[in-house]
């Protein structure tokens, strides 16, 4: 049986060793919004769309070069070592990292929906498009961190990212296919108060999540995690 323990301890390691990230993180949606919010409740509903989009844009791009990172980084501290000594498998070693990238992005995702509400109004509808939004994020979220993930297992953090986030935003400029780019359709021409959710992007996305991870782990297997990052 798939024992979920060392994951969750994993995924918590993760987030104590970027918790300060995590606070400027959360905190980031509050301070652009800042820019645009009025007393009197009369913010353009174009400015709330544009603050949106690039909060977004950016919170995805952060959490794509965290997970790029994130092997990186246990490598060069030799906390791999110790991890895997104690007969934590490699696929749970990385199932536990991309919760930690999928955990930053529940937050921050939650923190864009709070803040809309905050810069908008309270009604039903904004309080229903902050929802939609919010599962738009987390998906493409955990979509391009699998990917970053699955390059990081041979490429540099850098590199990795970099190609996740390409993969992700690149065929915004072209004709999107739901189910060759469903990230980029969940989160193209993305709209505050919109409350349409394409499921067939949505479910598509998990599942190459899965088979990125499911990748990730074959490659990750065959790595030898006792050389030098230097």
């Amino acid at each position: 049986m798939f024992e979920m323990k060392p994951v969750l301890l994993l995924t918590r390691a993760f987030v104590r060793q970027n918790r300060w990230l995590l606070l400027a993180f959360a905190l980031w949606p509050f301070v652009l919004g800042a820019f645009v919010w009025s007393p009197n409740g009369n913010t353009s509903r174009t400015d709330v769309a544009e603050i949106v989009q690039q909060e977004v844009l950016y919170g995805i791009a952060v959490i794509a070069f965290l997970a790029s990172s994130a092997i990186y980084n246990e490598r060069r501290s030799r906390r791999i070592m110790v991890v895997l000594s104690k007969a934590v498998s490699r696929s749970r070693y990385l199932l536990g990292l991309l919760f930690g990238a999928v955990f930053f992005a529940i937050v921050y995702f939650g923190a864009v929906s709070v803040s809309l509400l905050w810069i908008a109004d309270w009604s039903i509808t904004a309080m229903s498009g902050a929802a939609t939004l919010f599962v738009r994020g987390v998906t493409v979220s955990i979509w391009t961190a699998s990917l970053a993930l699955l390059f990081s297992t041979f490429l540099y953090p850098f590199v990795a990212a970099s190609l996740a986030a390409i993969a992700t935003f690149v065929p915004m400029f072209f004709r999107r296919n739901s189910l060759l780019a469903p990230a980029t359709a969940l989160i193209a021409n993305i709209r505050p108060f919109s409350l349409d959710l394409p499921w067939v992007s949505f479910f598509v996305a998990l599942a190459q999540s899965a088979i990125f991870l499911i990748l990730a782990a074959q490659i990750f297997a065959r790595r030898d995690v006792t050389a030098s990052v230097e």
